[in-house]
């Protein structure tokens, strides 16, 4: 026997699918929204959790009303306030965002109907897609395209109800495997747009170096083995004791911290505002190299001494200063790539003016007595700079000196506490007391932060490349004397040559602090061999990504089309349109086409399976074992007659020209070409009646 699907099991049914289906988009819609913590607002997450557990209670039955209409409206009121008060100094992007995620949230809690599912997907399909402009490492994209797969199958499953949960997955992942080689080829070709909007700064403001230096404070980055960033190299790489990565110049002191000069900062600001920059005279060879920076929310840039841009796209985008430091001209808030030439051999001689000589001798009045007499002693003894700069060096190798993460405090007089007591500290401890009493000396001096080292990677069939990471951090001083200009000096060198060598791994392993504060990070567990061999293989996971989809720019386009083209001309370009265009419509060809052909029908046949699809849609399926006139009589049980009745007629016309006996039809022609308009009519009536029935309250 048949079993009838009675009206009121299927309306069941379909009630159970959409509480099913709004449980999901609020779980969605909190997973996606936890992602974009650093964007959105609290209060605004508050709001998004409170309409998940509405979700939750309605679908487990623990409460069955949703709040009221009158209740929504005061909350939604509230809720524009509180973000126009939220609001003031972000950008605007980051107020669209907390109002659409905002949104989302209160849709979600008075979803009813139809309409508001639809309209709910499609919120959500933009909150995902703002993801993908905060987040876009390949982890994230992996979890964005989880979520935007599930949310296509929710509808699948909310559209048909009836049909089960692997034919819909199996429906929706074979209709996104098509999709992807026309994703993928559209990306190669359409044209890359600089963005229409600035990307916001997150709550965390900045990653890495900052613009000041107490020691201590590169101690502390030195506990992360977040990446900084990577350089790939196109021809040898330089040796570890000459990867000096050069990020920030700090040239006033206080006695204690050490920060980026605020005169020398308005000095770049004019300078820019004049677009007068800085060009470094440069001479011998050269080494070249790309560089993706990860986001830090700054504008410095990373490079080895002495650096200019390497290509026309990167001069436009980066300024140079004539502290020869390399400084974007965008705030770093997304991976950053850009091509620079170093080179080694140049000496930082150019320019040193009275400004120059007034910032980098400029001393505290009072205080670390102790070091000030000890430099006048040894500057009356070594009246030549560079006799003194070797005497103050001597100092470092003679006395026990040792380099270690966790110095003890240095309050009151910090430069004498850790020359003449402690003697013991890290990179910026050093370079502080020696930029210090070169100063005392009357020789200017400064100190540079950046990064030492990187890891070497070599892949066969890529260019080798360098991974910097933040405990890489560094900071080292700078010297100015009339033979050779600015001349680096690395203290820290001196008292712990492996640093410089090994790494700083290498350089505290008898301590244990090499990343203390973060006792699960692979690289901590490199000495384990299948960890460390995890941990590069992600690390080239992620390199690969960087660089050829994210870095994926219009220059790289253009370089694209060249190899394609050989020569970028109008017309070339304009065939190379014309083949992406049709090798799109034959991808679409062989997708669909074998799937037509399986499908295509005579006329009458054709009516009456658009028939059955109707009522396919609305969630009644005929069996393939059933006969015509069973599934109309199950219909005729199932729905009201202003919808049977259509069908019926359908059928029994259906069941006349398919079993007719043209022999006895002269005009059967005639008459067949009658019986579809027949077929037609009652089909869109049918139609009409399928949606008024769906409209219906259930």
């Amino acid at each position: 026997m048949i079993k009838a699907h009675r009206p009121n099991e299927q309306l069941a049914t379909k009630h159970s699918v959409k509480s099913i289906t709004l449980l999901i988009l609020a779980v969605e819609l909190v997973l996606v929204s936890l992602s974009l913590y650093e964007s959105v607002f609290t209060w605004v997450m508050l709001i998004i959790g409170c309409s998940g557990v509405i979700r939750a209670i309605i679908y487990f039955q623990y409460y069955k009303h949703l709040p009221t209409i009158r209740t929504l409206n005061l909350l939604a009121v509230l809720s524009i306030l509180g973000l126009t008060y939220s609001s003031f100094n972000e950008s605007l992007l980051l107020i669209m965002v907390n109002l659409l995620v905002l949104a989302c949230a209160l849709k979600l809690m008075q979803a009813r109907s139809q309409r508001d599912v639809y309209q709910l997907v499609s919120s959500l399909f933009f909150v995902i897609g703002c993801g993908f402009i905060f987040n876009q490492s390949i982890g994230f994209y992996v979890f964005y395209t989880f979520l935007s797969l599930t949310l296509l199958i929710s509808l699948a499953c909310f559209q048909a109800p009836s049909l089960s949960i692997q034919r819909q997955c199996k429906t929706v992942l074979k209709l996104s495997l098509q999709a992807l080689p026309i994703s993928i080829l559209l990306f190669l070709v359409l044209p890359h747009l600089p963005p229409l909007w600035q990307v916001p700064t997150s709550k965390s403001f900045e990653t890495g170096l900052a613009d000041n230096i107490t020691p201590g404070d590169i101690a502390q980055l030195s506990q992360s083995s977040d990446l900084a960033f990577r350089a790939t190299f196109q021809g040898p790489v330089p040796e570890p004791k000459d990867r000096y990565w050069r990020a920030i110049v700090m040239e006033e002191f206080d006695g204690k911290t050490w920060r980026t000069a605020p005169l020398r900062k308005k000095i770049q600001e004019q300078l820019k505002r004049q677009n007068k920059e800085f060009s470094p005279a440069v001479t011998g060879s050269y080494t070249e190299y790309d560089i993706m920076v990860e986001p830090t929310h700054q504008n410095w840039l990373f490079a080895l001494d002495l650096a200019t841009p390497n290509n026309s796209k990167s001069a436009n985008e980066i300024w140079q200063s004539s502290n020869y430091q390399l400084i974007s001209n965008q705030t770093l808030l997304s991976k950053y790539e850009y091509s620079v030439r170093s080179y080694p051999q140049a000496m930082a001689n150019q320019r040193f003016t009275q400004i120059d000589q007034r910032l980098n001798l400029d001393v505290p009045v009072s205080g670390n007595n102790k070091t000030q007499s000890w430099v006048a002693f040894q500057r009356k003894s070594n009246p030549s700079n560079d006799d003194f700069i070797q005497a103050v060096l001597r100092y470092f190798t003679q006395q026990p000196f040792v380099y270690t993460l966790r110095p003890k405090l240095m309050l009151s007089d910090p430069i004498d506490t850790f020359l003449f007591e402690n003697q013991a500290g890290f990179c910026s401890h050093y370079a502080s007391a020696f930029a210090y009493m070169l100063r005392l000396g009357n020789i200017p001096a400064r100190v540079v932060t950046g990064y030492q080292g990187g890891e070497l990677v070599k892949e066969n069939n890529q260019a080798p490349y360098l991974s910097i990471y933040q405990y890489d951090a560094h900071a080292w001083v700078e010297a100015w004397t009339e033979q050779r200009g600015w001349q680096r000096f690395d203290p820290t060198a001196l008292v712990a040559p492996e640093r410089i060598e090994f790494g700083l791994q290498q350089a505290i392993q008898n301590e244990g602090s090499f990343l203390a504060d973060s006792p699960f990070s692979l690289a901590r567990m490199s000495n384990v061999a299948w960890l460390n061999n995890l941990r590069l293989f992600l690390a080239d996971l992620d390199y690969d990504w960087s660089r050829f989809v994210l870095g994926f720019d219009d220059t790289k386009q253009k370089d694209l089309f060249k190899l394609i083209l050989g020569k970028v001309t109008p017309d070339r370009l304009s065939l190379l349109g014309l083949g992406i265009i049709s090798l799109v419509a034959l991808l679409l060809c062989l997708f669909f086409l074998p799937h037509w052909l399986k499908n295509r029908m005579d006329t009458t046949q054709r009516l009456y399976f658009k028939a059955l699809d109707v009522f396919e849609s609305a969630g009644t399926i005929r069996p393939n074992w059933q006969a015509p006139l069973s599934f109309s009589e199950d219909i005729q049980q199932q729905y009201p007659a202003t919808i049977s009745n259509h069908f019926n007629q359908i059928t029994q016309l259906y069941l006349r020209i398919q079993y007719q006996d043209t022999n006895k039809h002269k005009h059967s022609v005639l008459n067949t070409k009658r019986t579809h308009k027949l077929m037609r009519n009652h089909l869109q009536k049918l139609k009409k009646e399928i949606i008024k029935n769906n409209k219906s309250p259930l």
